[in-house]
């Protein structure tokens, strides 16, 4: 029977899949080289993706959830803050508070006040009402589930005993003046606004549920709303003709909209209607420029809702004409915009998870308190424990640390199942270790499967065990600090092949040096109450690493009783000289950094460069400008890096020049990205050597970190299909630096555009010797200079 209902949940999330495959976006101004999908099930009902587009215009990130509008237990309403309308909430906090598992920003409303600016309907209530200012569309649900969007319009008015007839203006909106008439209900909040400062003479009719007027105030604080009743305020005018009412009146209330409200189970309203019968429709309501977007819309037989968030701020957000294009894409035969910008937020309560958590990214580093949202439900009763999930903070963990694993249970309608620790039994395959509740360590290195059970319900998880860790890295890289700060601290190590992993505060031992403060057991440094210079050491497994902190101004401090730090070029295997035979699979090269000079010194010293290439290296490769006068003087095969990406094939090995002189591969020229990826496609022979005139991370780096990973990641990509070696040459302000990143090897060095004293000619210059046997790839930094050198005359 388990497999039996396995196999049907499995055909239904296919089918839903199925029912909504995304076609090609029409991009207007850019061209996407990358795209990475991410794609949960939320529930049988509800699918959450995850869209990274990387372009020729940067980053465009898009969070999508389709909705099965014929599933029985998924409903969709308006959600808002539960203590009215009137307080603005994030959607994360909308969405916790009624238990969503997924929820999206809703209508635009006013900065100033709060109020929403369109209609919002929930079980056939009228919460607020349809705009009148421009032409605004609404998305609604009916009371049999089918969506429409559309213009609606209003009739509203209240008749006073006396015969006059008021127009009410608005439905649970603020004003500033009430001049006109506005109604407001326990949707609202449990009172009303009141008179303040500003409109000290309002008046406030209290109305039960029976239209029949309770009281009649002026000039009064807020009274609280009647259940099923509702209170008419304003001032001036209205004021006035709402003094003539006196407690018993009736009060004729005329409240319609096109269509209406009353057999509505749900609507909120938002900007242009922005796709109509599968075409892009005429704008009623524009926002302009590249910003973030959220949409709705649903398919063409009215099944499937789309609902679609687009960040703005951190990635390059979308024109509303391309949003209209991106609901194209994804299904959408009908589609609205809603607010966006800094509005803009999708929550999700990921499987197993009892909370929801934000999605996208919030464009402006928070998240905005908005009027109200969509919410997307699971209304299916709980069962017992199905599926188990398993969640590690990373799956690389070195051999004899720890890794704490959170076990994870929902039911088979993906409800979340509480999960009793002590009724978790973990094994392991693939290789050996050993657990103590839910941590794990392994004993022995290479890739294995972590197993839990309860009962008969197992989850599992890949875990890569890693060998001794022999580089050490924090985040922050080093500490300054006011005092009496707390200073959260990462520390992550790599392998000798450059595999990094996560180091837990267990697995840590810390060492304070000179009293700057100490450190937690969740690895939080608290600063100390003075000024101070200091240093925190930190052991793992007997390597150490030292992170400098400065607290407040600082102070004198003697580094030398610091211990001695291992550099990785000190165990680098690669790090060694050997010989070639200078044939194709076995020969040397020489790199050396940029050539400007700006002292008859430092051209001598470039010339020096040029010299030793020429007498001992048939190749050579220059970073950064290289001057004319070394260019004349080279009688050997070279490589530079100047505005031009190229591609060399010498021996055994590919040479790809880039130019990221400006902080990206897509400036100024926005094919050298897909010329770089079509150039991986056809790389001869066992070795890789990509050359770039600037580094690829710091600050002199890319300037996107995201394009920085990108490149990073191709390039790892690329070595474990092809099993080529790869190695990033880049110029920068470093002597002599390199290091590994999961097998890429990245070296550099400078050559004479430096900043600084430069006067020891015997130290502060040198290159790199790269000597390649096929695919061993070696190197050595040595000295340009030593001290019965001469040389060459530049003139």
């Amino acid at each position: 029977m388990r497999i039996k209902k396995i196999l049907s949940l499995c055909i239904s999330i296919l089918l839903l899949f199925l029912a909504f495959p995304i076609q090609n976006v029409k991009a207007d101004t850019y061209t996407i080289l990358e795209t990475k999908e991410f794609t949960e099930n939320l529930s049988k009902g509800v699918v959450h993706k995850n869209i990274t587009y990387f372009t020729t215009e940067g980053w465009i990130n898009i969070n999508v959830l389709k909705v099965d509008l014929t599933d029985k237990y998924t409903d969709v309403s308006v959600i808002f803050n539960p203590t009215g309308i009137k307080d603005r909430m994030t959607v994360r906090d909308m969405a916790n508070a009624y238990g969503a598992v997924a929820a999206v920003n809703g209508d635009f409303f006013d900065t100033k006040t709060g109020f929403v600016i369109g209609a919002t309907v929930k079980d056939g209530r009228l919460i607020t009402d349809p705009s009148n200012v421009g032409k605004l569309a609404t998305f609604f649900i009916d009371a049999n589930g089918v969506p429409s969007i559309e213009y609606w319009s209003k009739s509203m008015s209240v008749t006073l005993p006396n015969g006059t007839k008021l127009p009410l203006a608005a439905i649970n909106k603020i004003s500033s003046t009430f001049e006109y008439l506005v109604m407001f209900t326990r949707d609202w909040f449990t009172t009303s606004p009141g008179a303040n400062k500003n409109i000290p003479q309002l008046v406030e009719v209290v109305v039960d549920g029976n239209d029949r007027v309770l009281e009649v105030r002026q000039g009064q604080p807020s009274v609280e709303i009647p259940q099923g009743g509702y209170v008419l305020a304003g001032a001036g005018y209205v004021g006035e003709n709402l003094l003539t009412l006196k407690p018993g009146d009736i009060i004729q209330k005329d409240i319609n909209t096109n269509p209406p409200f009353q057999n509505l189970k749900m609507a909120v309203s938002g900007g242009t209607i922005l796709v109509k019968d599968g075409k892009i429709a005429p704008f009623t309501h524009e926002i302009k420029g590249y910003t973030a977007r959220t949409a709705i819309g649903y398919t063409k037989d009215k099944k499937y809702l789309i609902i679609a968030t687009v960040d703005g701020t951190s990635s390059r957000g979308m024109t509303q004409k391309e949003m209209a294009n991106l609901m194209i894409s994804l299904g959408a035969y009908d589609a609205l915009n809603l607010d966006g910008g800094g509005s803009t937020q999708m929550a999700i309560r990921p499987l197993g998870d009892t909370d929801a958590k934000l999605a996208n990214y919030a464009p402006e580093g928070y998240e905005r308190k908005v009027a109200n949202g969509i919410g997307i439900f699971n209304t299916a009763p709980k069962g017992n424990l199905y599926a188990l999930k398993l969640e590690v903070s990373d799956t690389n963990v070195f051999k004899g640390l720890h890794r704490t694993i959170t076990v994870k249970g929902y039911d088979e309608n993906y409800n979340p199942v509480t999960i009793n620790p002590e009724e978790v039994l973990f094994s392991v395959n693939g290789i050996t270790g050993v657990f103590s509740g839910n941590t794990f360590m392994p004993t022995s290195v290479g890739e294995g499967i972590i197993t839990a059970r309860v009962g008969n319900v197992i989850g599992t998880i890949k875990i890569n065990s890693l060998d001794k860790p022999v580089d050490i890295r924090f985040n922050p890289a080093n500490i300054v600090v006011d005092k009496n700060k707390a200073v959260p601290i990462t520390v992550t190590a790599k392998n000798i092949k450059g595999y990094r992993a996560l180091i837990e505060p267990q697995d840590i031992t810390w060492d304070v040096y000179n009293n700057i403060g100490n450190i937690d057991s969740k690895g939080v440094f608290i600063s100390s109450n003075f000024d101070v210079n200091g240093a925190l050491v930190v052991n793992i497994l007997g390597e150490k690493a030292i992170l400098p902190v400065k607290v407040g101004q600082g102070s004198e401090f003697d580094t030398s009783v610091l211990p001695k730090v291992t550099e990785f070029t000190q165990i680098d295997p690669s790090n060694k000289e050997v010989p070639v035979k200078n044939t194709s699979n076995s020969f040397k090269f020489m790199v050396f950094g940029d050539t400007k000079y700006n002292t008859l010194l430092k051209l001598q010293i470039s010339l020096k460069a040029a010299d030793i290439a020429n007498k001992e290296y048939p190749l050579a490769i220059f970073l950064g400008d290289v001057n004319e006068k070394v260019l004349n003087n080279l009688k050997v095969k070279y490589i530079t890096t100047g505005d031009k990406y190229k591609v060399y094939n010498y021996n055994n090995s590919t040479f790809i020049v880039l130019n990221n002189r400006s902080g990206s591969l897509l400036s100024p020229d926005k094919n050298q990205w897909t010329w770089f990826k079509e150039q991986l496609k056809n790389v001869k022979g066992d070795n890789l050597f990509v050359i770039l005139p600037k580094p690829v991370w710091g600050s002199d780096g890319f300037k996107d970190v995201k394009e920085a990973a990108l490149f990073e990641e191709t390039l790892k990509e690329f070595n474990k299909n092809t099993g080529k070696n790869v190695w990033i040459i880049y110029n920068s302000k470093s002597k002599f630096y390199t290091t590994l990143n999961d097998e890429i090897r990245y070296i550099t060095t400078y050559g004479t555009d430096v900043e600084g004293n430069t006067n020891d000619i015997y130290n502060d210059f040198g290159f790199i010797s790269v000597m390649v046997n096929g695919k061993e790839v070696n190197y050595q930094f040595k000295n340009l200079i030593n001290k019965l050198a001469k040389f060459k005359n530049p003139f």
